[in-house]
């Protein structure tokens, strides 16, 4: 009954975030069919930094969450340590959406050398907090098995509104009204809907009920430091070269790196599907230290998701002009850098759940001490190959430091908890 029940929510799973997959690709092409390499590469810039920030500022509460509530069953402590979570982490998130907003001009002169990208960052700063909420909320609904709920704040629901935002736009108004500013806005707007949306429905989902803040609660802060440090470090990872790249290359550039990786990221879907539902599975059976059952989930998870992948990534690395044409046919150049993303990305789905296993199962030092290698490891290469290789060097950068850290990670596994999560 158990491994049924997975299978549903993993298929539910599967299909929202399919089309989740399917509805980021479509805001992606849409913005850059409609505002060009140019603009779209400012606006893609914008959305990685607010990535970027919106795990930074989330402080590594978002595993803590997951497991402290999956363990616990939904008590009224677990939730008082959301309500802990989202208090300190929003406070802290606005206080640097006021810092970004009053020094946009000298950051985008002075950081990344781009003038034009200062009224675009003025306005989609002001999404951080609000995605500090709905994100670390969709943890909490992930939590209680609540996978419709949670695949929408993680990743549905604010690429869906925008792209209905857009369609809308462009079908009843005039096309002018497409620009890069107006685009940001309308982000923005989705990101308020969203965010409204979430805390009503965990409002309902706690029956009211928000527990006790306790800022002072020192074992979840020293669980939620070591998930900090190693999210940090994960970040820089999956982002660096893009951050680093937009200091040095042109707008275009960045839109066509953005989007290869954007694309890219699509072959990972299948890990983020699994791990949606096995991540409390796996907090659960060592609460009850059922290793051995930890084991055969992790193996048959690792196994499924193998299969699913290999067809999108050979498309990707086989026909990657073809796929990266759908943006546009200038973004043909980028074919390339798809190709070595895609190779990144099967190596982080091939290795199977590794960070949630070791974050799920206490094990968070452990995956610091990784993305503590990895990360750096990533930023300095990306400094080297994109000073000689410009954007290439960037997918090369990216690609080789996602694969190191899942392929260390793997490794603490076996040393942890005895097993492979492979084969």
């Amino acid at each position: 009954m158990k491994t049924r029940s997975i299978l549903r929510k993993t298929a539910l799973a599967g299909l929202i975030k399919a089309v989740a997959a399917f509805i980021a690709f479509l805001m992606t092409a849409a913005v850059t069919r409609t505002l060009g390499a140019e603009e779209a590469g400012l606006f893609l810039l914008a959305i990685t930094i607010l990535a970027f920030l919106g795990v930074f500022f989330r402080l590594g509460l978002d595993n803590v969450v997951l497991r402290l509530i999956s363990a616990g069953q939904g008590s009224p402590k677990a939730i008082g340590v959301m309500s802990t979570g989202l208090i300190t982490s929003l406070t802290i998130g606005l206080l640097a959406t006021l810092l970004v907003f009053l020094n946009a001009d000298v950051i985008a002169s002075s950081v990344f050398s781009k003038p034009e990208f200062a009224p675009v960052l003025s306005i989609m700063i002001w999404v951080l907090p609000l995605m500090l909420v709905f994100m670390l909320l969709s943890f909490g609904f992930q939590a209680f098995y609540r996978v419709v709920a949670a695949t929408w704040f993680q990743n549905l629901g604010l690429s869906s509104l925008f792209l209905l935002l857009f369609i809308l736009v462009y079908a009843f108004s005039d096309s002018s009204i497409l620009n890069l500013e107006n685009a940001s806005l309308f982000y923005l707007c989705s990101a308020a809907f969203t965010c409204l949306l979430a805390l009503v429905l965990w409002h309902r989902q706690i029956k009211g009920n928000w527990g006790t803040i306790n800022i002072k609660d020192k074992p979840l802060w020293s669980s939620a430091s070591n998930l900090w440090a190693a999210s940090t470090m994960s970040l820089a990872v999956q982002w660096s070269g893009v951050l680093i790249a937009a200091v040095f290359v042109s707008s275009a550039d960045i839109a066509y790196l953005s989007a290869a990786q954007r694309t890219a990221m699509l072959t990972s879907f299948v890990l983020m599907v699994v791990n949606m539902v096995v991540a409390p599975r796996y907090a659960r059976l060592w609460q009850e230290n059922k290793i051995n059952e930890i084991q055969r989930l992790a193996k048959w998870s690792t196994r499924g998701m193998v299969m699913l992948a290999a067809p999108i990534v050979a498309a990707m690395i086989f026909l990657p002009e073809l796929i990266m044409g759908l943006f546009g046919d200038e973004f043909k150049v980028a074919g390339n850098l798809l190709a070595i993303m895609a190779i990144g990305q099967f190596i982080n789905v091939a290795t199977g759940s590794v960070g949630y296993l070791l974050n799920m199962s206490g094990h968070e030092r452990d995956f610091r001490r990784v993305t503590f290698f990895s990360g750096p490891l990533t930023v300095v290469l990306s400094f080297i190959l994109i000073d000689q290789y410009g954007v290439l060097g960037a997918a090369i950068a990216t690609a080789v430091g996602l694969s190191l850290q899942n392929i260390l990670a793997l490794f603490m596994v076996r040393k942890r908890l005895g097993f492979w999560p492979i084969g």
